[in-house]
């Protein structure tokens, strides 16, 4: 645990809050069974992109264990799923993937720009494929057990708008049998800092077929309604 946050505090050095934060998180995580092989690759990681990858998997967690469910981490080992979650008889395996930055920032504005047009930013057909490659790629690891692909985006120019038109596109291949959906997926959950509708939304639940059991409804509709520091400040309280 020493090592990990060690590691924790040399990738966010002026920034102590984040410091503070990411230990009450580890702290957290501790009590889950399986924590030991996350905190173990914490505290190894090469750069802070890698590092970043590896709290991905910390916040879901918690934003899991925000609403109630049993989370264990890496369940059955390097070689299986992220986490498993579980409440009320039903569990599923949590696929985590983390959407770097890897495209350039918003151009500056030049203020001395005569056109009096604001610089063109962003890629919506560059960015929707870049996110139904990244999610189609999870498909391999996912078979017949129920099991979410959960997406963490660090990706500024990326929005929600992209992933969901992404995930569309995907239904829409699998429809006409250009590809095919893993039995088990339930459904892709995308979340980020940014907060939209009012600073009252945060995660956002994108099914690739319809629901076909109670649950599944039920925990996209608390995921959906529910802020990211929320059910985080929940799980830390516990």
């Amino acid at each position: 645990m020493d090592k990990a946050l060690q590691k924790v505090a040399e990738f966010n050095q002026q920034d102590q809050y984040a410091i503070q934060w990411i230990h009450a998180e580890l702290e957290r995580i501790r009590q889950m069974p399986g924590a030991s092989r996350l905190i173990r690759r914490i505290a190894t990681a090469s750069d802070k992109g890698q590092l970043d990858d590896y709290l991905a998997e910390v916040r879901y967690a918690l934003i899991f264990a925000g609403l109630g469910f049993q989370v264990e981490i890496e369940p059955f080992g390097s070689k299986g799923p992220d986490l498993r979650v579980s409440r009320n008889s039903q569990s599923a395996s949590v696929e985590v993937m983390r959407f770097r930055k890897v495209f350039p920032g918003p151009p500056v504005f030049d203020l001395d720009n005569d056109t009096g047009l604001l610089p063109e930013y962003g890629n919506p057909p560059r960015d929707i494929r870049k996110a139904a490659e990244k999610i189609q790629a999870k498909f391999s690891q996912i078979g017949h057990e129920q099991a979410i692909i959960a997406i963490w985006n660090d990706e500024e120019e990326l929005e929600e708008l992209e992933v969901a038109t992404a995930v569309n596109f995907i239904r829409q291949d699998a429809h006409r049998n250009i590809l095919s959906l893993p039995e088990g997926l339930l459904f892709i959950l995308y979340g980020s800092n940014a907060r939209h509708e009012g600073g009252q939304k945060q995660l956002y639940c994108f099914p690739l077929r319809y629901p076909r059991q109670s649950h599944e409804v039920a925990w996209q509709q608390e995921l959906d309604s529910s802020l990211v520091h929320t059910l985080i400040r929940r799980a830390l309280s516990v």
